[in-house]
C-alpha cells in the first residue's frame, strides 16, 4: 500500500476533492445570498464542507480497489499469504489499515473544507444556528470520515472479488456514478417507475449524500433534493438509516470480497 505512489497522490487528491467543492459551493452561496437575500445558517456552513464527499467517494473507492488488486498484480499475495496463511485475518487487517487511513485523510480534508466554506460564507451567515441540527457538526467532522473509511473497504472487496485494477474501478465507477445517473431518468417515466427512483436511493453514493446532510434545510441539501414521480414521493430514507444503508453496503461487498479470497487459488 505505502510502496505505492498512487496512494499519496489519491489520498492528496481526496484532501483537495473537499476543498475544491467547499469554495464552489461556498462561493455560489454566497453570491446567492447578496443577490438574491437568501438566508443563510451556520447549517450551510457545516453542509458545504460536506460536499466534496461524492466526489471523494469515488477516490477512496479507487484506493480500496487498488489497495488489494495490487497485490495480485505484483504477486505480493503469494508472499503475504505465506507469512500469514490466514486469509480471513489477512484481508481484515489489509481492511483496518486502509480504512484508518482513510478516516484521518478525509478528517484533514473536512477540516479544510469547513476553513473553505467559513472563509467563502461568514460574511453572509444571518441566521445563526436557529435551524441548524445538533447532530450535523458530529455528522461533518466524524460522520463523513467514517463514510469514506466504509466506502473504501467496500471497494477493497471489489478488488478481492475480480482480482484487477481496471474490473474494480469500473465496479466502483459504475455503482457509484453511472448507475445513479441512469435510474435517476426515471423521475421523467411517471408513477409506475417510482420505485427505481426508491431503489435508486438506496444505492452507496445516495445513501451518502442523505447521509451526510443529517436532514439540515440547507442550500447545499437542497441541491441533491428528492423529486416527485408524477404525484408519488419515491422511497427517501432518513439521514441515519441512510448510514444503515451504506453500512449494509460495506459489510456485504467487503464480506463477498472475503469469501472469494479465501476460496479462491491465489495464481
Amino acid at each position: 500500500m505505502w510502496s505505492a505512489m498512487s496512494t499519496y497522490v489519491l489520498l492528496v487528491l481526496c484532501v483537495a476533492f473537499f476543498a475544491v467543492n467547499s469554495l464552489m459551493i461556498g462561493w455560489l452561496l454566497n453570491f446567492m445570498a447578496s443577490q438574491e437575500g437568501m438566508p443563510v445558517g451556520m447549517e450551510d456552513v457545516w453542509t458545504t464542507a460536506s460536499t466534496g464527499a461524492t466526489d471523494g467517494m469515488l477516490i477512496v473507492g479507487i484506493l480500496g480497489v487498488m489497495v488489494m488488486t495490487s497485490e495480485y498484480s505484483s504477486q505480493s499475495i503469494i508472499t503475504s499469504l505465506t507469512v500469514n496463511p490466514r486469509r480471513a485475518m489477512f484481508m481484515d487487517a489489509k481492511a483496518l489499515v486502509l480504512a484508518a487511513v482513510t478516516f484521518l485523510a478525509s478528517f484533514v480534508g473536512v477540516l479544510v473544507a469547513w476553513g473553505c466554506a467559513w472563509l467563502m460564507v461568514h460574511g453572509a451567515v444571518s441566521t445563526g444556528t436557529q435551524a441548524m441540527p445538533a447532530a450535523l457538526p458530529w455528522v461533518t467532522l466524524l460522520g463523513v470520515p467514517l463514510a469514506m473509511a466504509l466506502t473504501a473497504v467496500m471497494a477493497m472487496g471489489f478488488g478481492a472479488m475480480l482480482r484487477s485494477t481496471v474490473g474494480g474501478v469500473l465496479c466502483v465507477v459504475g455503482l457509484f456514478t453511472l448507475l445513479p445517473s441512469i435510474l435517476q431518468l426515471a423521475q421523467l417515466l411517471g408513477d409506475r417507475f417510482a420505485w427505481i427512483v426508491s431503489v435508486n436511493n438506496c444505492l452507496p453514493s445516495r445513501a451518502l449524500e442523505s447521509f451526510i446532510g443529517a436532514g439540515a434545510s440547507s442550500f447545499a441539501n437542497s441541491m441533491g433534493a428528492v423529486m416527485t414521480v408524477g404525484s408519488t414521493q419515491p422511497f427517501q430514507p432518513t439521514w441515519g438509516w441512510a448510514g444503515v444503508i451504506l453500512l449494509a453496503w460495506a459489510v456485504a461487498v467487503y464480506a463477498a470480497g472475503v469469501a472469494v479470497t479465501a476460496k479462491r487459488d491465489v495464481k
